[in-house]
C-alpha cells in the first residue's frame, strides 16, 4: 500500500547502470518457496487411487545466445505447439514466468512479431498473439515470487489448478532458463 509511482521511478537500473530499465521494482523477487508434483501415468495414478489434473501433450527446450536468455520461451514455444499440433490460438491460458516485466513483454512481442519469426525460427509467419487476459491471470512472479530450483514446477501447479478453476481445455507453461535456454509445456485438463 506504501509503493507509489513515484518511488518506483527514482529506482536505480540494476543492470545496465547508464540506460538500463530493469529496476527491483519491475523484477520478480527470488523468494523462498517449494513445490511438488506427481508425474506419472494415468494408469498408475487411477491404481494408486489419484485422480489427474492434466496431462502433458508436449514440450519443447530451446538455446539462444545467453545475453538474449529471456527471450527463451519464444524459441521454445514453437517448438511445443508444433508437437502437440496446436497454435497459441487453442491455448486458454499461459503462464510465462517474468524474470523481468520487460522479458514476459518481450517474449509476447517476439511470439506475435513476423520478422522475429522468419529471422530467428526459420518460420514464414509470427508464432501467434498471446491474449493479455490469458497470460499470468494470477499474477506472474513479480507478484508471486520465484522460487528458484522450484519455478518450473509452480508454473505447471498454477496453470493446472487455473485450467481447471476455468475449464479451460490448453494452456502452456513457459520460462526462461538463465543461461541461455528456453521451456514450453503445453498441458491438457483432465476430466
Amino acid at each position: 500500500d506504501t509503493q507509489t509511482m513515484e518511488a518506483l521511478a527514482k529506482l536505480k537500473p540494476f543492470f545496465d547502470k547508464q540506460t538500463g530499465t530493469i529496476t527491483a521494482g519491475n523484477s520478480c523477487p527470488i523468494t523462498d518457496g517449494a513445490a511438488m508434483m506427481l508425474l506419472m501415468s494415468r494408469e498408475k495414478a487411477e491404481a494408486m487411487g489419484h485422480k489427474p489434473l492434466a496431462k502433458i501433450v508436449s514440450y519443447g527446450f530451446a538455446g539462444l545466445e545467453p545475453e538474449r536468455m529471456g527471450l527463451g520461451p519464444a524459441y521454445s514455444t514453437p517448438l511445443a505447439l508444433k508437437r502437440a499440433g496446436l497454435s497459441l490460438k487453442d491455448i486458454g491460458l499461459v503462464e510465462l514466468n517474468e524474470a523481468f516485466s520487460a522479458q514476459v513483454l518481450s517474449c509476447v512481442k517476439a511470439l506475435g512479431s513476423d520478422k522475429f519469426a522468419q529471422e530467428k525460427l526459420g518460420l514464414s509467419q509470427k508464432v501467434g498473439d498471446i491474449d493479455m487476459d490469458k497470460l499470468n491471470v494470477n499474477g506472474g512472479a513479480i507478484a508471486m515470487g520465484h522460487p528458484v530450483g522450484a519455478t518450473g514446477t509452480r508454473l505447471v501447479l498454477t496453470l493446472m489448478k487455473e485450467m481447471r478453476r476455468r475449464d479451460i481445455q490448453f494452456g502452456l507453461a513457459t520460462l526462461c532458463i538463465g543461461g541461455g535456454q528456453g521451456g514450453s509445456m503445453i498441458l491438457e485438463k483432465e476430466a
